[in-house]
């Protein structure tokens, strides 16, 4: 499906619509639009509760996702652990499927079942969220701030003052005859890697940004160290920086200039693949070529991130630039060209009404 569009996007589980990186957010191995991963709970008349949800506080119910008061609220801690799980014949007593099924997992620290609303995904294995504490000091503790050294968890403090991380280091690895990817036996086999850290990203505690997998708690700037989502977030050279101090350190000067050289260079390359090496998408509004770092993708459309305005004239905005949240649009049935709208303007002029 991603490469009839380029390979840029998956599908969204709720819209089906294609979902970019910088537009996707990842939660049980399921990818979600950032503006469609909202609590799907009903409060009756057809409403939902509609809120705004972020990997670490989602919980999930027979292919729903809740918040965490609704999901409280709705019972559905007590629906997941009546479910009854039933290993398939085929498979066997499998820890993946009881993880999905309801049968639960075992926590490492109690020995008791962990159901998936309790559950807090560390290092391939499910903790209870009483028992996930720093084993030093007993501090409750979540995913992103906790380390691990022989199997015994600590909060990011005591693993310091342990040194533990020097202790990690001198730690010897030797691949295992037979075991496959020296990557994935080094690092558990289980998750994708963390572009900053190169520590295992479960869903629960994942941002995908341009193709790799981040930490949450890692996805900062790589100038002024402020936490960003990936909608806010601009890369040159493999670091990325917030839009802020990507255009006040001249990256998109930088940019360009080094598209320039490469589209200077003699073209021995694939055409297909030259937005990746520089050349530049043509965005749709100005149909002047867009750069990775001032590149918007839209319903299979690519904008210059200044071009990305309402297309209504009395606009309150007055052209400035929306963000995809903001976004609404209508689509030409016979050119299957679309015109964009902020929400405000879209409601107030009843378009598609």
């Amino acid at each position: 499906m991603s490469g009839q569009f380029g390979g840029g996007g998956v599908n969204c589980t709720i819209c089906n619509k294609i979902a970019f990186p910088a537009e996707t957010v990842s939660h049980e191995k399921k990818p979600y639009h950032i503006e469609c991963f909202r609590c799907q709970e009903s409060t009756g008349e057809g409403e939902t509760c509609n809120k705004r949800l972020d990997a670490s506080s989602t919980f999930g119910f027979e292919g729903k996702i809740y918040c965490k008061q609704c999901f409280t609220k709705g019972g559905y801690t007590q629906k997941q652990r009546k479910v009854k799980w039933v290993p398939k014949a085929s498979t066997g007593d499998s820890g993946i499927a009881s993880k999905f099924g309801g049968g639960g997992t075992p926590c490492p620290i109690c020995s008791k079942s962990v159901y998936p609303a309790e559950a807090v995904p560390y290092e391939k294995k499910l903790y209870h969220q009483e028992c996930f504490k720093c084993v030093t000091c007993t501090k409750k503790i979540t995913a992103v701030n906790a380390s691990m050294y022989d199997d015994i968890i600590y909060c990011k403090r005591c693993f310091s003052d342990g040194g533990f991380a020097q202790k990690q280091r001198s730690v010897k690895w030797e691949k295992k005859e037979g075991s496959g990817s020296a990557v994935a036996s080094k690092f558990g086999g289980g998750g994708n890697l963390c572009k900053i850290c190169n520590k295992t990203v479960y869903s629960a505690e994942e941002f995908s940004f341009d193709k790799a997998s981040y930490h949450v708690e890692c996805f900062k700037c790589a100038t002024c160290s402020k936490k960003m989502t990936p909608s806010d977030a601009a890369a040159f050279e493999g670091e990325i920086h917030c839009r802020k101090c990507f255009a006040a350190g001249g990256y998109n000067k930088k940019q360009a200039q080094s598209a320039t050289k490469t589209s200077d260079a003699p073209k021995t390359y694939d055409n297909r693949f030259a937005k990746f090496g520089g050349g530049g998408d043509k965005c749709v509004n100005c149909k002047k070529t867009v750069y990775p770092a001032e590149k918007l993708s839209f319903e299979k459309n690519i904008y210059h991130i200044d071009c990305f305005t309402c297309s209504y004239e009395g606009c309150a905005k007055g052209g400035k630039a929306m963000d995809v949240n903001d976004a609404q649009y209508i689509k030409d049935k016979e050119t299957s060209s679309i015109t964009i709208y902020c929400t405000k303007c879209f409601g107030e002029l009843r378009i598609g009404k």
